[in-house]
């Protein structure tokens, strides 16, 4: 039914944004934290470079986790662990737990795409992937859009502390959701079977242990740079609006916030692009075009205006954050289900790898010289590498034409059924 498939949508989204939103929110509340703690940029750095850090030298393992214990299981425990990331970060008396609660949070951060990316391969036939992908992605920019919107305004009439509580037990109820709508995992492909099953269970094994295709490995090329561009001007444009282009915390909130609403849209239109119109290592160069003009932009800010940042935010939108819903649709479309796991992990290992390097480096950068603009410089220059690391003609075959495993072929989980 179609409100059955609404509410996995939902989990899906919810899920996603549960596992980013305290990175997003120390980056939104960056200027209050740095008077609170008395922070420098460095040191602002390093909270969002623990997340990412944990998450990255995670992100196999627990996609391993994810391959062994379902999907289901593995949506519900990272909102648990979610919630009590941002839980710890709201009472956190000083910045050493605020560097504990990143790092629990990045564990979220490591984990959801492994466990949803294996929802959509599991219970979603083929052609139906690329859009509920970029459904799925978007709830990353949707943690930005809550994130810009909410927290700055929640934080003057109440407090920072008060904020971002109420999203650890949002967190919960997003866990709670999932196990009330989510059918469990198949019985197959989480535990071990006997008798007439024991064959099937081998065949699982040797898939798990089986070697991931080339294309993984070159799209996890292609994901630490930009992620090291991602996490350079994500977590520092809002800091970059206030400090550079004189913007208050309100409006360079709002200018957030409407990079993650476009960001949303965009993510469920490059779902589309990927799976109907172009292969997956086009649109990935096409993206890597984008954001390396917009990042060009953004070092060309100061210089011809204010203006200049909605052009930019809308460039964040459309190519720099987009470029994941590509990513994981070429996982989901080039390994089979038994490996969507371990397939993501390793792509999240490097996007994730990037993310902890740029952040802090762009804080140290900006602490040595005192503006961003090197920063811009050379994280245009780590995009412009993304469109060479697409080069090539082999790729991923698009979903409309991938086959499932042979034991999962046309059929649909029941809450997909309409």
């Amino acid at each position: 039914m179609i409100r059955q498939r609404a509410s996995f949508v939902s989990v899906l989204i919810g899920a996603m944004a549960v596992s980013t939103f305290q990175l997003f929110a120390i980056a939104v509340l960056a200027t209050e934290l740095e008077a609170v703690f008395e922070l420098s940029k460095l040191q602002l750095g390093v909270l969002g470079a623990c997340n990412t850090a944990v998450g990255a030298l995670m992100a196999p393992r627990l996609g391993r986790i994810t391959d062994l214990i379902g999907a289901r299981q593995s949506v519900i425990v990272l909102c648990g662990v979610g919630a009590a990331g941002l839980a710890l970060t709201a009472v956190a008396p000083n910045y050493w737990v605020l560097l504990v609660a990143s790092l629990i949070s990045g564990l979220p951060q490591g984990w959801s795409n492994s466990a949803t990316n294996k929802l959509i391969a599991e219970r979603l036939p083929a052609g139906e992937r690329g859009v509920i992908t970029g459904f799925k992605q978007s709830g990353v920019q949707f943690a930005i859009l809550l994130a810009g919107a909410t927290l700055p305004t929640a934080s003057n009439l109440l407090n920072w502390r008060a904020a971002i509580g109420s999203y650890a037990a949002i967190s919960l109820g997003v866990g709670l959701l999932a196990a009330r709508i989510l059918t469990p995992d198949s019985p197959a492909s989480t535990s071990p079977g006997d008798g007439a099953d024991e064959h099937a269970e081998s065949d699982r094994l040797a898939a798990l242990a089986a070697p991931l295709p080339r294309f993984v490995y070159q799209v996890a090329v292609y994901a630490l740079l930009l992620g090291l561009v991602g996490g350079g001007v994500g977590r520092w444009f809002q800091k970059f609006t206030e400090d550079s282009l004189g913007f208050s915390t309100e409006r360079a909130g709002l200018v957030l916030a409407l990079s993650g609403a476009l960001g949303m849209f965009s993510r469920v239109i490059w779902g589309r692009i990927a799976e109907q119109v172009m292969a997956p290592r086009v649109a990935l160069r096409v993206i890597a075009i984008g954001s390396t003009g917009t990042v060009a932009l953004l070092a060309a800010a100061t210089t011809l205006g204010d203006w200049t940042v909605w052009l930019i935010a809308f460039g964040m939108a459309a190519f720099l954050s987009a470029w994941n819903v590509v990513a994981m649709l070429a996982v989901i479309t080039s390994v089979p289900p038994s490996q969507s796991g371990r397939g993501t992990g390793v792509v999240m290992l490097a996007f994730l790898g990037g993310l902890t390097i740029g952040s802090p480096a762009v804080g140290w950068s900006v602490d040595q010289t005192g503006d961003f603009q090197l920063s811009w410089y050379v994280l245009c220059a780590f995009a412009a590498l993304g469109i060479i690391s697409m080069l090539g003609t082999g790729t991923a075959a698009r979903a409309s034409s991938m086959p499932r495993d042979a034991d999962d072929a046309g059929k649909v989980r029941p809450e997909m059924q309409e």
